[in-house]
C-alpha cells in the first residue's frame, strides 16, 4: 500500500494548450473563430451601454470643431490674411524685396559695382578688338607697301622695254600677268601727258612756259607714279608747262 502511494504522488500533474491566436501563423489569414469571437464582444458592449458610439463620435466632432476655431483663431491673431484662392501667388510675391530680372541695381550697392566693372571690362575690350583690328589692317598694307617699293624699279624697266618695242612675245605675256597681278592688290600706276599738275601726285623735274596752257599741265612723263589705295608710293616725275604772265 505504501508503495503504490508513493508512486502516484510522485507522478507530475498534466497540462492543456490551446492556440487563441488569431492569425492563423501557417496561412496567414484571420481564423473564422477570432472574427465570430470579436463580433461578438462588440455586440455585446454595445447592448450593455447604447450611447457609448454615440457620445465616442460626438466627442471626436467636438474635438475637431474646437481644433478648427483654434488654427483659425491662431491665424488672425497672427494678422495674416489667407486668400480664398492661393492659385495667383507667384514667386515674385514670395520673393518681395529682390530685384526683379532686368532692372538696374540700387546705386552705391554691391551689385551695382559689380555692373559698372562689367561694362567697363566691356568698353575695354571692344576697344582693344578695334586697336588689334586697326593695327593687323596697317601690318598688312606695311608689307604690301614694301613688296611694290623692291617691285618700281623692275616696273620702270619694264615700262621703259614696252616704249622701245622690246616687250614681245612670250615675254609680253608675262608682264601683263605682273601688272595685273598687281592691280589685284590695288596698286594703280599714273601719270599721262596732259594732266594738270598737282604737287600732292606728281615731282615737277623741270619746267617751262607755254602760251598754249591755262594752268600748269604735264608734258612730259619720265617716270610714271605708283599709288596704293590713297596712299603715295612714289610721286610722278614730270616735265610741267607754265602758262605765259
Amino acid at each position: 500500500m505504501t508503495t503504490e502511494g508513493n508512486d502516484q504522488s510522485s507522478e507530475e500533474p498534466g497540462f492543456t494548450f490551446h492556440d487563441r491566436r488569431r492569425i492563423d501563423p501557417e496561412t496567414g489569414e484571420i481564423r473564422p473563430e477570432a472574427e465570430d469571437q470579436a463580433s461578438s464582444q462588440a455586440a455585446g458592449d454595445q447592448a450593455a451601454d447604447p450611447s457609448a458610439g454615440t457620445g465616442s463620435a460626438e466627442a471626436g466632432s467636438a474635438g475637431a470643431g474646437t481644433d478648427g476655431e483654434e488654427s483659425v483663431a491662431d491665424a488672425s491673431d497672427l494678422g495674416v490674411e489667407i486668400p480664398a484662392d492661393a492659385s495667383s501667388l507667384n514667386d515674385t510675391e514670395a520673393a518681395a524685396g529682390e530685384p526683379a530680372a532686368g532692372s538696374e541695381p540700387e546705386p552705391g550697392s554691391e551689385a551695382a559695382g559689380y555692373l559698372a566693372d562689367l561694362k567697363r571690362i566691356n568698353a575695354e575690350y571692344a576697344a582693344y578688338r578695334m586697336r588689334a583690328e586697326r593695327e593687323r589692317e596697317r601690318a598688312a598694307a606695311g608689307g604690301t607697301i614694301k613688296v611694290v617699293e623692291a617691285l618700281i624699279p623692275v616696273l620702270d624697266e619694264v615700262r621703259l622695254a614696252q616704249e622701245h618695242g622690246d616687250v614681245s612675245g612670250p615675254y609680253e605675256a608675262h608682264v601683263t600677268k605682273l601688272l595685273e597681278s598687281l592691280k589685284k592688290i590695288g596698286l594703280e600706276q599714273y601719270g599721262e601727258v596732259g594732266d594738270e599738275f598737282d604737287p600732292a601726285l606728281h615731282e615737277a623735274l623741270m619746267q617751262q612756259p607755254s602760251d598754249e596752257v591755262e594752268a600748269p599741265t604735264v608734258f612730259l612723263v619720265m617716270q610714271p607714279g605708283y599709288r596704293l589705295g590713297d596712299r603715295i608710293i612714289r610721286a610722278a616725275r614730270v616735265g610741267v608747262q607754265q602758262p605765259e604772265d
